[in-house]
């Protein structure tokens, strides 16, 4: 059975902001983009500005993704137009630690790519951190191509 795209109810919004706030701070700091003594202030103080409202922020979807009757993971994007075209920008994507490694990642693509489908969406777009390869290569996968290279040079 493939994986189901479920709104993500007020219930679990809480646990999944500060996770997803979480492990976006250790991805900065592992990235190099933030020090790890502001990381979490940082992190905190962007997705209050990306989600303002939470779950009712207008243009982000946020999602329980189920595989069969058992909750596998989360995903956030946003839908917004841009040059007379509707886009998505995939925000976050994280499967369980349990339940990686079984194709569960390729099958959420597949339903979002489904879903932005039924919504009129042409294009979807994400950031991947440079170190995360088996991320990478799930995004190859289902036909992501690299656009651009983002580079940094300490000093």
């Amino acid at each position: 059975m493939t994986v189901k795209l479920v709104f993500m109810n007020q219930a679990d919004f809480a646990d999944f902001k500060e996770h997803s706030l979480m492990s976006f701070a250790n991805e900065q700091v592992k990235s190099g983009a933030y020090e790890k003594e502001n990381a979490i202030a940082r992190s905190r103080k962007y997705f209050d500005e990306l989600l303002p409202d939470d779950l009712n922020t207008k243009e982000h979807k946020i999602f329980t993704v189920y595989k069969d009757e058992y909750k596998v993971g989360t995903l956030w994007i946003r839908v917004f137009e841009k040059n007379h075209a509707l886009r998505a920008f995939v925000y976050d994507i994280e499967l369980f630690e349990e339940f990686r490694g079984q194709g569960i990642g390729t099958q959420t693509m597949e339903a979002l790519n489904e879903y932005c489908k039924e919504m009129g969406v042409d294009t979807i777009n994400l950031h991947v951190f440079g170190h995360n390869k088996r991320a990478l290569s799930v995004y190859e996968k289902v036909g992501f191509k690299t656009t651009n290279y983002y580079m940094e040079k300490k000093l």
